[in-house]
């Protein structure tokens, strides 16, 4: 889906969320500066993703190695848990992994 389409989507949640009754020529306005500066943000996040991902991949590889220590995982068990990271992180997406999480119980 292009990212224009999804801002119109959401821009259209917007308006039926927060204008249930219409939106007046100065609400319209508003909401396409919202949209247009959603598009902008968006693409500048996309743009700098490359160097973020990087950086947050080895983090949360930190991280899992620290909880695994403090819970007492062996190295064995450990190096499992990195190497399904790894794969994890070769095959699903930052936003798949972040609504696989927020559907968890945990």
């Amino acid at each position: 889906m292009s990212l224009e389409l999804t801002c119109a989507k959401h821009r259209i949640a917007l308006e039926k969320k927060h204008f249930p009754n219409g939106v007046t020529p100065r609400e319209i306005n508003l909401l396409d500066d919202v949209e247009q500066l959603l598009q902008r943000a968006y693409q500048a996040g996309a743009q700098s993703s490359n160097d973020v991902q990087a950086w947050s991949n080895q983090s949360a590889f930190g991280y899992a190695i620290m909880a695994a220590e403090r819970v007492g995982f062996s190295e064995s068990d450990t190096q499992r848990l990195i190497r399904a990271l790894h794969n994890r992180f070769d095959v699903v997406s930052l936003e798949k992994a972040a609504e696989h999480y927020r559907r968890s119980s945990y």
